[in-house]
């Protein structure tokens, strides 16, 4: 159940379904006082059905934006100040691979939704579509999680979602 008191306006609700989430591998970042506040608010699922998947190289999940198809979604509500958002935006490399939009999020059965802004891939290759859709992220052996810092720059994770424009010979 959700704590439905009233929050100072500076703070924004965040809904998170992978790396960020407790206890997966990059929850520190929300931690981090250094990148601005967040606290947990309360878990919660995905209004819609929503394709999440795990791809690229260093396998990182992403949450399609494409609505009506694949699970509804479980994971995390935060409260995060606007340093926070920007940090977070930076990490995510919102508007170069992600988006950051508002969804209704529903926190329990009698709790109704809530706004919340969450992370989304608009752009993919259709191939991501072909992957197994998940209602759960979790870090494991089958699919490690490489983070940031021990990616190879040569090869950025937009890399492995670009398309291929280039027509067969």
């Amino acid at each position: 159940m959700c704590n439905l008191r009233k929050t100072a306006s500076a703070l924004h609700k965040l809904f998170v379904y992978g790396g960020l989430k407790y206890g997966q591998p990059s929850h520190s970042i929300l931690a981090n006082d250094a990148n601005g506040l967040a606290k947990f608010w309360c878990r919660a699922t995905t209004t819609e059905k929503y394709p999440l998947v795990i791809a690229t190289r260093y396998n990182i999940p992403f949450l399609l934006n494409k609505p009506g198809l694949g699970y509804y979604v479980t994971g995390e509500i935060y409260e995060v100040d606007d340093k926070m958002l920007k940090s977070l935006d930076n990490l995510e490399d919102c508007q170069d691979i992600y988006v950051r939009e508002m969804r209704d999020m529903n926190i329990g059965v009698g709790e109704g939704t809530v706004p919340c802004y969450v992370y989304l891939l608009n752009k993919y290759p259709e191939k991501l579509l072909n992957l197994p859709f998940l209602s759960s992220y979790e870090n494991g052996p089958a699919h490690p999680y490489v983070m940031r810092n021990k990616r190879h720059h040569k090869h950025p994770p937009n890399e492995d979602l670009s398309y291929n424009t280039t027509a067969a010979a």
